[in-house]
């Protein structure tokens, strides 16, 4: 059980050098940031002449950051699995 558990709610968070909880806000902050952009695409989508690129530019701005993140949680996944070389 405890396998499961760590699974599900630790192995993660740690890839990307976070406890649970950091993970949480860090998430819940793009998912904010989303709800954000999803307005601003349906009141564009309304009013074409408000909100032309406000959608677009959150979501290249999370793209960015994302992609760091993402570089990070692969090379920790290598580093683990034993196959990790900074020289590649």
């Amino acid at each position: 059980m405890s396998n499961l558990f760590g699974r599900l709610f630790l192995d993660h968070p740690s890839e990307v050098g976070e406890s649970y909880f950091h993970h949480m806000g860090a998430a819940s902050r793009y998912g904010f940031r989303l709800l954000g952009a999803a307005m601003c695409a349906f009141t564009h989508a309304l009013i074409p002449a408000l909100c032309k690129t406000s959608a677009s530019d959150c979501i290249k701005d999370m793209a960015g950051e994302l992609h760091g993140r993402t570089i990070t949680a692969r090379e920790e996944r290598m580093r683990r699995a034993g196959t990790y070389d900074p020289v590649i």
